[in-house]
C-alpha cells in the first residue's frame, strides 16, 4: 500500500457523518448543570425535600455546554465507519485520536428540553490535513429533532489522529 498523502484524504472531505441519535431528558439535563456548578433555574432544578414529589423539569432548558454529550462521544467515534471507495476505512486506530476543539453556534437556533425527547446529529468532513505526522481532522455537526424542524445546534469538531491512526 501507498503512503496516504494530503491528497488521498481529499476524497473524504464533504462525506456525511451520523446520523448519531440522543435521548433528552429533563433529570438528565439538570444533573449535567449541578455538575459544572452553574445552579442557575434556567438550567438546574433544585430536588424535591419531600419524599414520593417528583421534579419539574418542564421550565429548563440544556445548559449550553450540555451539547457536548450529544456531540462528541457519538458524532466523533462514528470516524471509524468512514471508508474510501475501495473500502479502506479513514481511520485505522480510533485510539489514537486526540479531540482537540469544539465550537458551538447557537445562533438561530432553539433551546433544547426535556420535551424535545431525543436529538439527531449529522455531519460532514470539512477538512483533513497531514501536518508533523498528525492527520488533522475538522467537522461540521447539525444537531436536529427527528423531524428536522427545529435547529439545537451547529457544532464545529476538531481532532487530530496520531501516526499509526490513519
Amino acid at each position: 500500500m501507498s503512503e496516504r498523502n494530503n491528497e488521498y484524504f481529499q476524497q473524504f472531505v464533504g462525506m456525511k457523518i451520523g446520523p448519531d441519535k440522543y435521548r433528552i431528558k429533563g433529570k438528565k439535563l439538570s444533573a449535567y448543570a449541578e455538575a459544572i456548578g452553574d445552579l442557575n433555574p434556567k438550567y438546574y432544578v433544585e430536588p424535591p425535600k419531600e419524599e414520593g414529589v417528583k421534579a419539574d423539569y418542564s421550565k429548563i432548558v440544556a445548559h449550553p455546554a450540555f451539547a457536548a454529550t450529544y456531540t462528541v462521544p457519538g458524532v466523533l467515534m462514528s470516524l471509524p465507519e468512514v471508508v474510501d471507495k475501495n473500502g479502506e476505512k479513514l481511520i485505522k486506530n480510533i485510539g489514537k485520536l486526540l479531540h482537540t476543539a469544539q465550537i458551538y453556534d447557537y445562533d438561530g437556533c432553539d433551546p433544547l428540553t426535556a420535551a424535545d425527547k431525543k436529538v439527531v446529529s449529522t455531519g460532514e468532513i470539512r477538512k483533513l490535513e497531514i501536518k508533523g505526522d498528525k492527520l488533522w481532522v475538522e467537522m461540521l455537526f447539525t444537531t436536529t429533532n427527528q423531524e428536522k424542524t427545529k435547529t439545537f445546534c451547529k457544532t464545529t469538531l476538531k481532532g487530530l489522529m496520531r501516526k499509526g491512526g490513519y
